[in-house]
C-alpha cells in the first residue's frame, strides 16, 4: 500500500497519530516503513524510555541494501516513536498486517501485546509465521508512545531473492471497520474461490470428455486445459493467502506467477483454434518465450517478473488481433465469443496495470469474474455450436431422405450421393466452412449457360445477399423446340434457401414437359409443400415459349415487364398467386403473350425493385420501366448491363439486403 501525501505527519517527537488520519476511504493511518534499528537481543530495547538516540534508521522491509546495511545476523530490534492525539485515546485499533516474512513480538511501551510465530537468538528455534488478520491494540493516554518489534528471520536471503525483501510491514486502521471487513472478506472470497474452482473443475472435465469422444474437434480440448491452469492460478493464490508460513506462501506465489503465464498461453491457443484448426507459427513463438520466462521466473533469473508482465501484455494485444479476425469474418455466436474473451481481457489488463504499479486495487476478484464471463461464454458458445451443427445435419439428412423418395431419374440419385458426401465431410470440418460448400452446391445448380434458340436472345444475371442466396433461374428445351425458363426466389437467404432451390430445380426438370402448365406450377408446389420446409416458400415464375409465342404462369412474384416495340410502351404482366409450398392449394393463372420482333421481356425477383439507396429510398418499378425504355433497343447483355448500373448507382456501396436476379429475353428484330 502506498500511503496518501497528507496521512504522515512527522515532528520531532516522532510520527503523529489523529483520529482523522482515519476518515479515508480505506480507515487506515499509514505509518511510516522507517524505523530505529539495533542489532542484537536485548528485551530492555522495549521499554517506552529506553534511549534509542543512538540507534541506525532503516526500512522494516529489509530490502538486500537494508540488510547489507544493518550487518544482520539473523535477529534485531526495530523501535518507533509516535505522539498520540486525544482523540484516539482509548480507541480500538487494529494493527494491519501488509506484510510479515518472519518471527516477530510486538510491544507497545514496554508490554509484549502478540508474537507472529517463534522468535530465537538460537536459529534453529526461529518459527516464521504470517498471517493477514488484525490485531487490537489500545494507546492509554495521549502523548508519546513507544512501538517496538523484536523480529528474526534466518534465512533473508531466500525471501530477498524471491520477494525482494525479508522484512515485515505494520499500518493502524479502525478495529470495528477493519475485522468486520477482514471477516466478511474472509467468507466472500473462500466462498467465491471455491465455487469458482468447482466450476472450472466441471468444465474442464465435460469438455475433457467431449474431445476424448469426439478428438477431431480439439477446441475442446484447448478449452480443458485454459480451465484447468487457471484452476491452478486460483488454487494457489488462494494457498498463498491463507498459509502461515512465508516459505509456503512464496513457493504458491511463484507458482501462481507460473501457471498465469500458462493460463494466458492456452487461453491464446483458444482464441485461434475458433477460426482455423491448424496451429498457426506466432503460437509457437509465444510458447517458446513463455516457456523461456517459466524457467527464469523458476530459478529467480533478474528481470524475469518485468519480463512475465510484458510478455501477459503483448499476449493480450494478440488475442485481440485474433478477437478482430473472428468478428471480421462474421462468424456465427462472434458475439458471443467477443463477449467472453473482452471480458478476460479486461481482466488482463487490470491484473497488469495493478501489478505495474499503474493503479492500485484488488486483482483477483477481477480475475475471477473475467475468466468465469471467458469460461461460461466460451462453453456457451462450444455446446451451441455442437448443438447447431447436430440440428442442421438431421435436417439435412431429412430433406436428402425426402428428395430420395420422389427421386427415379439418374441425375436426382447423384444429386443426393453429392449432398450425402458434402453432408459427411461437414462432420470434420468447420461451420464456417458449411456455408461456402452450400454456396457451391447452388451455383453448381445454375445452367452453364443459356439456351441460343431463334428467335430469342436471353442473358441473366444473379446477385446474392449472403452466401448461399434463395434466387434460382434454370431452363428446358424440349424435343418439339418449345424452351421452358424458369426464375425462382425463396424466402430469405442462407442454408434453407439453399437447399429450398435444390427442390425447387429437382421437380422444374421433372416437370420441364408438361404442356400445361398450370397443372406444372401446381404440381411443384404440391410437392414443395409435402416437404414441410418450416416456413419456407418458393416465388416462381414459369414461361413456356416458341416462336412469337410465349405463355406465363408466376406464384408470388413482381410482374413481368414487356416492351413493345410496336407501341413504344413497356406493359406489366401481372399474375397474382400465392408462392409455391404455401399450404393452400391456389388456382394458379396463366397468361399467353403474342410477341412481335424487337420486343423485349424483363423477368426478376423482388431484389431489384426492393433495392434502397443511402437515404433508405426503394428503387420500385417505375424506375425500372423508364431504363427498360432507354435500353430497349440494346441486346439483352447490354440491358443487362445497363440494370446492374442502375444498381450500382442507386445503393453505391450500401450491400444488398436480398438476392437480386434478372432475366432478359429479347425477340430478334430480324423478320425470317
Amino acid at each position: 500500500m502506498s500511503a496518501p501525501a497528507l496521512a504522515i505527519q512527522d515532528n520531532a517527537q516522532g510520527q503523529l497519530l489523529h483520529e482523522n488520519d482515519l476518515f479515508a476511504d480505506d480507515h487506515i493511518i499509514y505509518i511510516t516503513d522507517q524505523w530505529k534499528y539495533k542489532a542484537g537481543d536485548n528485551t530492555e530495547y522495549a521499554g517506552k524510555n529506553y534511549d534509542d538516540s543512538d540507534w541506525e534508521l532503516i526500512s522494516t522491509y529489509l530490502t538486500a541494501f537494508d540488510i547489507a546495511f544493518a550487518e544482520w545476523q539473523g535477529i534485531g530490534w526495530f523501535r518507533l516513536t509516535v505522539t498520540v492525539d486525544s482523540s484516539l485515546v482509548d480507541k480500538p485499533l487494529a494493527l494491519l498486517i501488509e506484510k510479515h516474512l518472519g518471527a516477530s513480538e510486538f510491544y507497545l511501551n514496554g508490554e509484549r501485546k502478540f508474537s507472529l510465530g517463534s522468535v530465537s537468538a538460537i536459529p534453529g528455534l526461529t518459527e516464521s509465521y504470517t498471517d493477514f488478520k488484525p490485531r487490537m491494540i489500545v494507546f492509554p493516554e495521549a502523548g508519546e508512545h513507544a512501538i517496538a518489534v523484536r523480529y528474526a528471520n534466518n534465512e533473508p536471503e531466500v525471501f530477498i531473492e524471491e520477494e525482494g525483501m525479508a522484512g515485515f510491514r505494520f499500518l493502524l486502521g479502525d478495529a470495528e471497520y477493519h475485522m468486520d471487513s477482514k471477516f466478511d472478506n474472509t467468507l466472500w472470497r473462500s466462498g467465491w474461490q471455491s465455487f469458482f474452482l468447482g466450476a472450472l473443475l466441471v468444465f474442464g472435465v465435460i469438455h475433457f470428455l467431449i474431445f476424448s469422444f469426439y478428438p477431431v474437434e480439439k477446441r475442446n480440448l484447448y478449452f480443458a486445459l485454459f480451465t484447468l491452469f487457471l484452476g491452478l492460478l486460483v488454487l494457489s493464490i488462494f494457498k498463498a493467502e491463507i498459509t502461515n508460513s512465508p516459505y509456503v506462501s512464496v513457493l504458491f506465489s511463484k507458482i501462481a506467477t507460473v501457471t498465469w503465464i500458462l493460463t494466458v498461453i492456452y487461453a491464446l491457443r483458444f482464441t485461434y483454434s475458433l477460426y482455423q484448426q491448424k496451429t498457426p507459427l506466432q503460437f509457437w513463438v509465444f510458447g517458446v518465450a513463455g516457456l523461456f520466462l517459466i524457467a527464469g521466473i523458476w530459478y529467480n533469473m533478474d528481470h524475469m517478473q518485468f519480463l512475465g508482465q510484458i510478455f501477459v501484455f503483448i499476449s493480450v494485444l494478440e488475442m485481440l488481433r485474433a478477437l478482430s479476425r473472428i468478428i471480421v469474418r462474421k462468424r456465427s455466436g462472434a458475439w458471443i465469443i467477443g463477449f467472453g474473451i473482452f471480458c478476460f481481457l479486461i481482466s488482463i489488463l487490470y491484473r497488469i496495470t495493478v501489478n505495474m504499479e499503474l493503479i492500485s486495487g484488488e486483482t483477483t476478484t477481477a480475475s475471477i469474474l473475467g475468466s468465469g464471463m471467458m469460461i461460461l461464454s466460451m462453453s456457451v458458445f462450444l455446446s451451441r455450436d455442437f448443438a447447431i451443427t447436430q440440428k442442421r445435419l438431421e435436417q439435412k439428412l431429412i430433406e436428402v431422405r425426402h428428395l430420395s423418395q420422389r427421386s427415379l431419374e439418374q441425375e436426382k440419385i447423384n444429386k443426393q450421393k453429392e449432398i450425402e458426401r458434402r453432408l459427411l465431410e461437414a462432420e470434420n470440418k468447420r461451420k464456417s466452412l458449411e456455408l461456402e460448400e452450400a454456396r457451391a452446391l447452388q451455383l453448381s445448380m445454375l445452367p452453364d449457360k443459356l439456351p441460343e434458340i431463334d428467335p430469342y436472345d436471353i442473358s441473366v444475371y444473379m446477385q446474392t445477399a449472403a452466401e448461399v442466396g434463395g434466387d434460382y433461374y434454370d431452363y428446358s428445351v424440349q424435343d418439339d423446340n418449345w424452351m421452358t425458363l424458369a426464375l425462382g426466389d425463396a424466402t430469405g437467404h442462407g442454408l434453407k434457401a439453399g437447399i429450398m432451390v435444390a427442390a425447387a430445380k429437382s421437380y422444374f426438370h421433372m416437370l420441364s414437359a408438361e404442356k400445361n402448365q398450370v397443372e406444372m406450377i401446381q404440381q411443384m408446389s404440391s410437392g414443395l409443400r409435402n416437404m414441410d420446409l418450416r416456413l419456407m416458400y418458393m416465388g416462381m415464375i414459369i414461361m413456356r415459349c416458341r416462336g412469337l409465342e410465349a405463355e406465363i404462369v408466376s406464384a408470388g412474384m413482381p410482374p413481368v415487364l414487356w416492351f413493345r416495340k410496336k407501341m413504344h410502351t413497356v406493359e406489366r404482366v401481372t399474375l397474382k398467386g400465392l408462392p409455391l409450398g404455401t399450404p393452400v392449394t391456389y388456382p394458379y393463372q396463366n397468361r399467353l403473350l403474342k410477341l412481335e420482333h424487337g420486343d423485349v421481356l424483363l423477368l426478376m425477383s423482388d431484389g431489384l425493385m426492393e433495392l434502397f439507396n443511402e437515404q433508405r429510398q426503394l428503387l420500385g418499378i417505375e424506375r425500372i420501366e423508364q431504363e427498360l425504355m432507354k435500353k430497349s433497343c440494346s441486346t439483352s447483355s447490354e440491358i443487362i448491363k445497363h440494370m446492374r448500373s442502375l444498381m450500382l448507382s442507386w445503393s453505391g456501396d450500401k450491400k444488398n439486403e436480398d438476392d437480386v436476379t434478372l432475366m432478359a429475353i429479347k425477340v430478334s428484330d430480324n423478320e425470317t
